[in-house]
């Protein structure tokens, strides 16, 4: 994973779209369906900020909406944008419900998305699931 964005970031610097090196950051959505959690680091994987639905006073069963995650992602990009980042390679993990609408947010703040990758963990037929429920 890291070498592939090794590799992006040396074509786009070849490319000279890219002159600094801390324009790029990745950006981890994990999202449940309780809440969504979004961890901004920077290629080195060392975090720069992380937030979720209830740093921006949003409680209860309101932070499991696509509203709350669009909102924290606008605002971690806000923050972004003013540190200087432009791109970002995004990795989802996760079935909730701000899957897609924290990218959309994200890409509000006028940052440019490099690449999206799923890396929800799925089993390759690994534990026993558990009986089945009898009512």
């Amino acid at each position: 994973m890291l070498r592939q964005l090794e590799k992006k970031i040396k074509m786009l610097t070849k490319l000279k779209i890219l002159h600094k090196t801390n324009i790029i950051a990745i950006v981890n959505v994990h999202s449940t369906s309780n809440n969504t959690i979004l961890n901004v680091s920077d290629i080195k994987n060392k975090t720069i900020f992380s937030g979720s639905s209830g740093l921006l006073g949003i409680k209860g069963s309101r932070r499991s909406t696509s509203y709350a995650s669009q909102s924290i992602a606008n605002f971690l990009g806000k923050k972004l944008y003013f540190l200087g980042v432009r791109y970002v390679f995004i990795k989802i993990k996760g079935f909730g419900n701000g899957r897609y609408s924290s990218l959309k947010g994200l890409h509000f703040a006028g940052l440019k998305i490099l690449s999206i990758l799923d890396v929800t963990p799925m089993p390759f037929n690994g534990c026993k699931s558990s009986k089945k429920r009898r009512i």
